[in-house]
């Protein structure tokens, strides 16, 4: 953020961009990675070590792509978002 504020750029709308990105992000990995983990056949795949190894490392890479959807989603949601927000009058029409 100090880059983009020492540039002159619009600081804050990186900031609430990548902090949005990041909570999006992180809500879709976790739950995608938690109901690759709980389901069904992750449960009956646990009963054996290469079925650990298998359901652990299958949660931990849809987690993570779903995680960097969710960043790019939220990114873009909240650069859009701040855009329109900040191109709309005041009730006082300042």
């Amino acid at each position: 953020m100090r880059a983009h504020q020492e540039a002159g750029k619009d600081w804050q709308r990186k900031a609430v961009m990548e902090t949005t990105g990041f909570g999006l992000g992180a809500a879709a990995g976790a739950f995608t990675g938690s109901a690759i983990i709980s389901s069904t056949v992750g449960i009956a795949l646990m009963a054996t070590p290469v079925g650990w190894v298998f359901v652990i490392g299958t949660g931990i890479t849809a987690g993570y792509f779903a995680a960097k959807g969710g960043d790019i989603l939220g990114k873009g949601l909240s650069g859009v978002v701040y855009d329109r927000n900040m191109s709309w009058k005041s009730f006082n029409g300042k």
